[in-house]
């Protein structure tokens, strides 16, 4: 302003010729000073008007931050001597689709006190498009444990694009910078998919603590479920009384773990004259070697120890190899099986190759509501007056909010029975409330989208009429409330965190908060 008025006077100065007066230029100067200062004032009424109208505009829209907030807990990832360091991993493409739920698989590990790193394996991504998640990745999160992990397009020819998941992952293992693991020697990779929300932290510890003299009791479901001797809760479910002593105390460098899916082991009986259809003429030795340890893998074998999918706990030289294995596969799997699950049968195919049989249990994960041989079997316990009991816009079920509780990674962490993610790999109805990720807007983490629609209120009451509409209705509304009542007020959280988070970095200090996108 200074400036400014210095050099008004100097063109008055010259414009009017005046006389070296003592007394002139300080009337005149003074005059205008005055006539500046009445202008600047104006002005600066004019843009204060201008702006309280256009913040009343969009007081109908729009929130401060102070209105509605959801503070996501500061997770301390600073690991004690010999705790091992549990590295969340998965694979997308780089396309928006899979970057907002890989900003949400973030926001999940913090909010549940996930103890290490997330990084997302990107394939096949442009320069211009490495560019902008970087520098939104950045803004999310400044201690360096959200990572994106950039690698060359691994998808066969034909656009199938799974295949990046072994190519990326190990791609990942063995060139990222910083590496994966400050002790490979104690790693464990949790290796998930880009649409599998985290309820609990993941840790390494599997039967450890568990009581054995409570392991016979079955839950609704046909599964086992092992209680923690502690604590009294049950923390694993396995669906076969024989699995029980298979499974380690914890991952461990040969002990890998996984969610049991139903994929089955008929692969076991490939080119034999009692195989399906789709594996009489398998050639398995083309994937495996002639006579080597995969092809002499029985589907018995196959069910019971590589009916596998995510989330896979590996330990870190486990992962390697298997990466390095799964890799090789998937080409000669797709070319006999070229189906949609052919990188998983190519997974199973390489872990049985490098005879590393996995402990399968079903409490990793809920998906679709009818499926079998998953942690339904706690959700199927609950009351239906419980299932949305205490949620609201941004927080879960009472009944399902861990204690801030320390834990270590070699532990199971406390809190309520609950599976490790969600995976919204389906859609979910209740109550008037839909959820499918296909809908969810791409740019639903921004500034400018608003929040999910969630009133569990009207959740409750579609689950409390299908009581009385026999159990099958009822297991269906509890299953879909459990989903839509943990996933929408979880989300919301995250998205308010992340807005109060990036949204003033980028100079923007209001921002949509209105509970508005219905998925």
């Amino acid at each position: 302003v200074l400036c400014f008025e210095v050099d008004i006077t100097q063109k008055i100065k010259a414009k009017n010729r005046m006389p070296p007066s003592s007394s002139r230029r300080r009337v005149s100067l003074r005059r205008v000073i005055v006539y500046v200062t009445a202008v600047a004032a104006i002005a600066l009424l004019f843009v204060h008007g201008l702006a309280l109208n256009m913040r009343y505009e969009l007081s109908n829209q729009k929130h401060e931050q102070a209105e509605v907030s959801a503070d996501i807990p500061k997770v301390v990832t600073d690991l004690d001597d010999n705790e091992p360091e549990v590295h969340v991993v998965f694979s997308t493409d780089c396309g928006s689709y899979q970057h907002w739920q890989s900003i949400a698989v973030w926001y999940s590990s913090r909010q549940v006190g996930h103890r290490g790193p997330v990084t997302r394996i990107a394939s096949g991504c442009t320069a211009e498009q490495r560019s902008p998640i970087v520098q939104e990745y950045s803004e999310i999160d400044t201690s360096g444990q959200f990572r994106a992990h950039f690698a060359p397009a691994g998808e066969l020819k034909g656009n199938y694009k799974y295949s990046n998941k072994p190519s990326g992952l190990y791609h990942w293992l063995t060139t990222a910078q910083p590496r994966p693991f400050q002790n490979p020697t104690n790693g464990i990779v949790a290796l998930i998919d880009p649409d599998q929300f985290l309820l609990r932290p993941i840790t390494a510890a599997v039967s450890l603590g568990l009581d054995p003299k409570v392991v016979s009791q079955k839950i609704q479901g046909g599964g086992i479920s092992l209680f923690e001797t502690s604590s009294g809760k049950p923390r694993i479910i396995v669906g076969r009384k024989n699995e029980i002593a298979a499974l380690p105390s914890r991952v461990s460098k040969g002990k890998p773990v996984a969610q049991e899916y139903g994929i089955g082991g008929a692969w076991g009986n490939s080119g034999k004259p009692n195989a399906r259809p789709s594996w009489k003429a398998f050639d398995i030795h083309r994937v495996c070697g002639k006579d080597a340890p995969c092809t002499r893998t029985s589907a018995k074998e196959a069910d019971e120890s590589y009916s596998v999918g995510p989330p896979y706990l590996l330990h870190a030289t486990d992962a390697t190899n298997i990466a390095e294995s799964w890799l090789k596969a998937v080409p000669q799997v797709h070319a006999q099986y070229p189906y949609l699950l052919a990188e998983m049968y190519a997974y199973s195919m390489a872990a049985a190759n490098l005879s590393l049989p996995h402990a399968q249990v079903h409490n990793l994960m809920v998906s679709n509501i009818g499926a079998g041989g998953e942690a339904w079997d706690w959700v199927d316990t609950i009351s239906w007056n419980q299932v949305c009991a205490g949620a609201d816009l941004t927080t879960p079920p009472s009944i399902f909010v861990a204690p801030s509780i320390p834990f270590s990674n070699n532990d199971h962490p406390p809190g309520p029975a609950l599976p490790t993610v969600l995976h919204f790999c389906q859609s979910y109805r209740a109550g008037g409330h839909k959820f499918g990720k296909h809908s969810v807007p791409h740019d639903i983490f921004s500034c400018e989208q608003g929040l999910f629609h969630f009133e569990p209120d009207q959740i409750t009451d579609a689950v409390r009429q299908a009581s009385s509409a026999g159990s099958d209705s009822l297991k269906k509304a509890t299953r879909n409330a459990f989903f839509l009542c943990n996933l929408l007020p979880r989300l919301n959280a995250a998205l308010l965190s992340y807005k109060s988070t990036v949204c003033p970095k980028r100079g923007i200090s209001t921002w949509n908060s209105q509970p508005t996108v219905r998925a």
